[in-house]
């Protein structure tokens, strides 16, 4: 018998305890629109306008008012009507064509990188070879002269140095 009123009692004080935590504040605000909020009205609000407060705290718009005037109220932007279905699937539907050329962009990007190293790659490849001082063959199966060595390194030269320039 002891224990269950011990347990009713620590039910009744967390649930008091509970009802001073979740406080709840209702007002209008000068457009007459109704707020509920946990946290209290801006300062400045009349009285008359805040509807519910928690029982223990004094209304924002009481106690926290300054002395001096309220500065006037900046002129309200106009009200912008909420967006109709037709012009939210279309802008759902710019947002979806946008996505997919990004992810085109960023895949083309992917590829002409993979290219590129893969250029250099090559190119680095080629001057092992046309330094390696062999006797070297074209894709003909024609020997190389000196003269068509000579114009392919410096082709793999400029190709090596884009590379270097594009790291």
């Amino acid at each position: 018998m002891r224990n269950s009123t011990i347990k009713a009692m620590l039910l009744g004080a967390m649930l008091l305890a509970s009802t001073v935590v979740h406080a709840q504040y209702a007002w209008i605000d000068e457009k007459g629109v109704r707020h509920f909020s946990d946290q209290p009205p801006p300062t400045g609000t009349p009285a008359s306008k805040i509807l519910k407060g928690p029982r223990s705290a004094t209304p924002a718009g009481d106690a926290a008012a300054p002395a001096a005037p309220a500065p006037p109220p900046a002129p309200a932007a106009p009200a912008r009507a909420a967006p109709s279905l037709a012009e939210r699937e279309a802008d759902y539907q710019k947002r979806r064509a946008q996505a997919q050329l990004d992810e085109k962009k960023a895949a083309l990007a992917k590829k002409d990188a993979d290219n590129r190293r893969e250029n250099c790659a090559a190119a680095a490849r080629d001057k092992a070879q046309l330094e390696s001082g062999r006797r070297l063959r074209s894709q003909q199966n024609i020997v190389m002269t000196e003269e068509d060595k000579a114009r392919e390194q410096a082709n793999v030269a400029r190709v090596l140095n884009e590379c270097k320039a594009a790291s």
